[in-house]
């Protein structure tokens, strides 16, 4: 993976986990929180935002499917660093939240980059030669 690749992986993920973040706590304590349904219906639209997001970055860099773990490991990163801050800081973040938004919120993105990891760990099936 070039630099050039890190970096736009980087930015893409960054940019991914500050939308979900800020729609996370636009909506998590009026909403979101307000049904065990509507948390998993939203935190499966995040795991989707972050796939869809993954994959089309990937397409940009024109990424083959055998080589998209450590582009996801950057992809990851800036998530996983400003998640970890924001878990830390949610109550300053997001005054509105009730105290028990933090895992919560911690959970809402270990879901959505298990599956982005999981995703990129398949490999892709052989093709039929027909």
């Amino acid at each position: 993976m070039s630099k050039g690749d890190a970096f736009a992986y980087g930015i893409a993920g960054a940019i991914t986990w500050l939308a979900v973040t800020a729609f996370y706590g636009a909506f998590g304590g009026g909403i979101l929180e307000s049904s065990f349904w509507f948390y998993v219906l939203n935190a499966a639209m995040a795991t989707g935002a972050m796939l869809v997001a993954f994959c089309f970055t990937a397409r940009l860099r024109r990424t083959s499917r055998r080589k998209r773990f450590f582009p996801a490991l950057a992809f990851f990163l800036p998530g996983l660093i400003g998640g970890l801050l924001a878990v830390f800081n949610l109550d300053t973040l997001f005054p509105e939240l009730e105290a028990v938004s933090q895992g919560r919120y911690a959970a809402f993105l270990v879901v959505g980059y298990l599956a982005l990891i999981g995703l990129s760990l398949e490999k892709p099936a052989p093709r039929a030669h027909g």
